[in-house]
């Protein structure tokens, strides 16, 4: 599977999102931001 720069780039920031929404310290507006950003990278990268 070939990627482009953008895709690679996208799938890098969305497995950091997910690493930070494992941490224990966001409050509860910040992990709601998060879940929304990664729900959105999902939509984008179809997974």
């Amino acid at each position: 599977m070939v990627l482009s720069c953008e895709e690679y780039r996208d799938q890098q920031q969305l497995l950091a999102l997910k690493k930070r929404l494992s941490e224990n310290k966001l409050d509860p507006e910040e992990r709601e931001e998060i879940e929304r950003l990664i729900q959105d990278m999902e939509i984008k990268l179809k997974m």
